[in-house]
């Protein structure tokens, strides 16, 4: 009688962790696309400039390029505006669907989600 000893992962788990590695690996290599607030962001500056952001990203800092007088967030997509550079300082909250002005509050910055 022979006797075969079988050292290691047996067949059928060893195809399943084949399977979960391959699934792994190419999890890292499929690219994906940056979330974005669909519609528009636009925002007037005191000197009366106008500016627009068409489908912004959500979650990063966007500096404006003025301070804004008011401001009307036509995404699907809650923002906040920040008085400071870099999302910081006081911060005022603006709603997806709505517009707002302000009189001493002065945003600087964006950030959507």
């Amino acid at each position: 009688m022979t006797m075969v000893r079988h050292f290691g992962i047996p067949g059928n788990a060893a195809r399943v962790a084949l399977a979960a590695c391959a699934a792994l690996a190419l999890s890292g290599v499929v690219p994906t696309e940056a979330a974005a607030a669909v519609g528009k962001f636009e925002y007037a500056a005191a000197d009366g400039v106008n500016s627009v952001f068409v489908n912004p990203p959500t979650g990063p800092c966007i500096g404006l390029t003025k301070e804004a007088v008011s401001a009307g967030n036509y995404t699907d997509t809650d923002a906040n505006l920040y008085e400071g550079l870099a999302c910081s300082g006081h911060a005022e909250p603006l709603p997806k669907g709505t517009g707002k002005s302000w009189g001493t509050f002065r945003p600087n910055s964006v950030r959507f989600g």
